[in-house]
């Protein structure tokens, strides 16, 4: 277990990092868990053993209590353009439609989750191909989304 004091847009807080012998990490910040898995690896990178940067991304994550971070990018771990559900809750808002050409980091869809909105970009640039899944209906992590081609 690792204990961060992180400052982010002028707000600090507490992150509390624990690997899970299932695989990937469970985060903290102040008192909110996240289940967070890296592509290319169970646990998070450390300073003596981190890979280059294009070994790992993050796959599931959400934005900081009180944030306004950019929309996050949860693609399924073969990165094939497949959006998943980085975490359980119900679909707010779809904001593409089947057809539509979409870049990397737009936002296509907002989740709310343990009473946060969470914006979902889209990985890639491309075509929107499916959409899994309609305003309103309940997700469970890693359920599909979105796909993207």
């Amino acid at each position: 277990m690792a204990t961060y004091k992180v400052t982010s847009q002028g707000v600090e807080y507490t992150v509390t990092v624990v690997d899970k012998a299932t695989g990937g990490s469970l985060v903290t910040i102040d008192g909110r868990e996240f289940d967070v898995k890296l592509a290319g690896g169970d646990t998070a990178p450390t300073v003596s053993s981190r890979p280059a940067a294009a070994a790992w991304r993050p796959i599931a994550m959400a934005s900081a209590p009180g944030t306004s971070a950019r929309p996050v990018s949860t693609v399924a771990p073969d990165g094939d353009g497949r959006i998943v559900a980085p975490i359980s809750g119900k679909i707010l808002s779809i904001h593409v439609e089947v057809g539509d050409s979409v870049s990397a980091d737009q936002l296509v869809l907002t989740l709310e989750a343990m009473k946060m909105e969470n914006e979902i970009a889209s990985p890639i640039t491309g075509i929107v191909r499916e959409i899994a899944v309609r305003e309103g209906s309940d997700t469970a992590t890693g359920q599909l989304l979105m796909t993207i081609g």
